[in-house]
């Protein structure tokens, strides 16, 4: 990890030591089990890489980045102090999955993978504080709830949208069918807004969910729900942009480092 100036002067650079990584979901078979399945032995990545989902996170004087071993999907988040770039802390290996920023120098770490379906927060001394039994494309609205649609491997869906409640349970809004899911944004009332299963959907405070759009489409998406002025909301769709004109209303504000509330959602007000 490496922090620079505009002008291109290094601020500091800080070793990142992945080390040794282990999870109780992964097995192996072969000559050693005696051809039998067997959780495998902590092993020594032979290739690593930054992770897939939203890899370097940086909130208050607070860094998160995610390194992950490239072939078997386990990796860790390391917190650094964006003043000296110290590591402060970092989390126990683990499968990777989405990440948010909770609050100042705060972070929601997401886990998925070999029976891991969990999000975690973890506060600025690196600590956790907090865990569900949820992982998804989480949201943090102006008042601090942190909301989003659930992204389960599993067929046929039984994901939904979930709230993370404070005290580590969670609260159910509707059902989500399909499995592909884009990045969800949330307007200045706390309406998260994503398409599923070839539908626009939205959700509100409430937990109510409402169809603004459906077409008969089983297409992939991974993109991004763009929610632009006067309510106009874009999504790509493989090789299309779709603009709808919704109710919703304008983005919501947050300190995000890239601008504009954060293209890919996590809208939050310091």
């Amino acid at each position: 990890m490496a922090r620079y100036t505009r002008d291109g002067e290094c601020l500091w650079s800080a070793p990142i030591a992945l080390g040794a990584v282990s999870f109780p979901g992964v097995v192996e078979m072969g000559v050693r089990t005696g051809w039998e399945i067997q959780p495998r032995r902590p092993w020594v990545p032979e290739e690593i890489g930054v992770d897939r989902w939203e890899p370097l996170l940086v909130s208050a004087d607070r860094v998160a980045a995610t390194f992950t071993d490239a072939r078997g999907g386990i990796g860790r988040t390391f917190f650094l102090n964006l003043d000296s770039g110290e590591t402060v802390s970092a989390t126990s290996p683990a499968p990777t999955g989405r990440k948010a920023i909770a609050g100042p120098g705060q972070f929601l770490i997401g886990s998925q993978g070999y029976g891991a379906f969990t999000t975690g927060r973890f506060g600025r001394d690196g600590a956790e504080t907090a865990r569900w039994a949820s992982h998804g494309a989480m949201l943090v609205d102006r008042n601090g709830p942190v909301s989003g649609p659930e992204l389960e491997n599993h067929l046929p869906s039984r994901s939904r949208f979930r709230r993370l409640a404070p005290d580590n349970t969670l609260v159910d809004g509707p059902a989500l069918t399909g499995y592909y899911t884009s990045h969800p944004a949330m307007d200045c009332e706390g309406t998260t807004v994503f398409w599923r299963d070839g539908k626009l959907l939205a959700v509100d405070t409430d937990l109510a969910g409402h169809e603004l759009f459906a077409m008969d489409d089983s297409r992939a998406v991974i993109g991004r729900a763009l929610l632009l002025s006067a309510g106009n909301v874009a999504i790509s769709l493989d090789n299309e942009v779709l603009v709808f004109r919704t109710p919703l209303g304008p983005l919501a504000e947050g300190p995000w480092t890239c601008g504009e509330g954060n293209l890919q959602g996590n809208p939050l007000l310091s």
